[in-house]
Formats: structure tokens, C-alpha cells, sequence
């Protein structure tokens, strides 16, 4: 993740690392995911790389992004966390895309996003349409 290079974790993001990486030791991700998580975790040197996938320190990445395993709690976390802050100011779906994107990978993130910003109750009361 090469935004985050450099950078010490704390606070919420180390508890949204912390819980993805649970999830995928206990192996909540989909099926075409879990079957490259499998092919990585039987390398020798345990950081074997394909063209798309990568496990380093336990994050399982999709070209270079962390993947969010099967887990409405772990989306919803990431998603307020660049919405719902003050800082944020409740952004509209493509910056919330792009700012979620740099970092983070799961599928259909499109949709859970743009179903995440349509319901926010602050936004429909605030923003024009």
C-alpha cells in the first residue's frame, strides 16, 4: 500500500488492519479470492507474488491494494471513515470511490459505496439533487 508507506498506524485504522486480517485467516473471502489466498499461503517463502495477488504481513493485497474480506462491519468502517468525518464533509460517491480505492480493495466497492452515500441521512437532508 503505497500510500500508507511510512506512516504508523493507530486508533481506527490499526483496528481496520488488525480485523482484516482476521478475516482473512479465518477465511471469510469469497470463493475466487480464498482459492489465491490458498495458492499464496502454500509458497515456500510465504510472500510468493501473482500477477494480481500478494500476501505481506498478512494482508492479503489485489494489485497493491488491501482486501477487504466478506464483512458488511469492515466496508461500513472504511466507507464512514472517509464519509462521515468532520474533516470529510460527507463527500459525494466518486470522491468517497477515489478516496476508498487508494488504499482498499473488495468486490462490487462500487456498489456498496453508492448505496452507501444515496442512504446518508445527512446528505439527503443537505445536499441538492
Amino acid at each position: 500500500m503505497r500510500a500508507l508507506e511510512g506512516v504508523e498506524l493507530t486508533g481506527i485504522e490499526q483496528k481496520i488492519l488488525s480485523n482484516i486480517c482476521r478475516g482473512n485467516q479465518n477465511g471469510d473471502q469469497e470463493e475466487p479470492i480464498a482459492k489465491a489466498a490458498q495458492e499464496l499461503q502454500r509458497s515456500t517463502n510465504g510472500t510468493v507474488h501473482s500477477s494480481e495477488w500478494s500476501n505481506i504481513d498478512g494482508l492479503l493485497r489485489f494489485r497493491g491494494k488491501i482486501y477487504v474480506p466478506q464483512s458488511p462491519d469492515l466496508c461500513r468502517q472504511i466507507v464512514a471513515l472517509c464519509h462521515d468525518t468532520y474533516i470529510a464533509g460527507h463527500p459525494g460517491y466518486w470522491k468517497i470511490l477515489e478516496l476508498v480505492s487508494r488504499n482498499y480493495w473488495w468486490s462490487q466497492m462500487s456498489r456498496y459505496i453508492s448505496q452507501y452515500v444515496s442512504t446518508c441521512d445527512l446528505c439527503l437532508r443537505t445536499k441538492p439533487w
